[in-house]
């Protein structure tokens, strides 16, 4: 289902589910899964985070617009806080899309040697012109990837949470040790930061300092001491170590 980058409908004028409308119900869909907020202003600010060659409007007025849009084709809801829930529509479009970039990730880096910081960015370019067809064939080719190469869970390829559960880094304790499992994507700055510390899903940490008074928490990794602010933390997922 590709439109078009120009038209800023919920559907385009094929009558296929447009480029704008595939990147909103993405992220909605993202924010929701990421226990986020889904307020206009807060999908405003994950939209920013989008490479530009989407062509997005991030004002707020053009949110609430796209939104309203979006609802008069049955594919969101308002809730009674003014937060935006996917319909059952919505919310099946939504993870097509969602599988259709993660899998896209997992290619660029598993065939093509795309350099992980890049991944999401490429992800993006590619999403809207994957097929059914083809998305089989990645998964195929693959061995079907459960998540992608930050571990995020790809819709309908069987994940299973750890075990052990999750949480996020924010919310860890000094003294066990604990596995990521998840790490942001969108944001290629803090991405870039996290990849060159390889801080990534797989990799082992313990938390040497909980000083949320002062808003930084301290771990080691891969034998490096990293200091990182309490807003990054929450957007990390561990697990504890088996």
């Amino acid at each position: 289902m590709v439109g078009t980058k120009k038209d800023n409908g919920a559907v385009s004028k094929t009558g296929r589910v447009s480029e704008t409308t595939e990147n909103y119900l993405s992220s909605i869909y993202k924010l929701i899964e990421e226990g986020e907020k889904t307020t206009p202003a807060q999908i405003a600010e994950y939209i920013k985070l989008l490479p530009k060659a989407e062509g997005l409007g991030t004002s707020l007025p053009s949110v609430v617009a796209m939104l309203r849009r979006l609802e008069k084709e049955g594919l969101v809801h308002f809730s009674t806080t003014r937060e935006t829930e996917l319909t059952a529509k919505g919310n099946i479009l939504a993870e097509d899309i969602v599988r259709r970039h993660r899998l896209a990730e997992c290619m660029v880096v598993s065939l093509l040697g795309v350099e992980l910081h890049l991944a999401c960015v490429e992800g993006h370019r590619l999403e809207h012109a994957i097929t059914p067809n083809l998305q089989r064939k990645i998964q195929g080719v693959l061995g079907n990837p459960t998540t992608c190469p930050f571990g995020g869970p790809i819709p309908g390829s069987g994940y299973q949470p750890p075990a052990m559960g999750s949480t996020t880094l924010a919310l860890g304790s000094v003294g066990p040790n604990y596995v990521v499992i998840r790490v942001p994507e969108e944001d290629p700055a803090l991405l870039q930061f996290l990849v060159d510390r390889k801080v990534l899903p797989g990799a082992k940490l313990n938390i040497v300092d909980a000083g949320r008074y002062r808003g930084v928490l301290v771990f080691t990794t891969n034998d490096e001491e990293i200091a990182i602010g309490y807003k990054v933390a929450e957007r990390i997922r561990i697990s504890l170590a088996g």
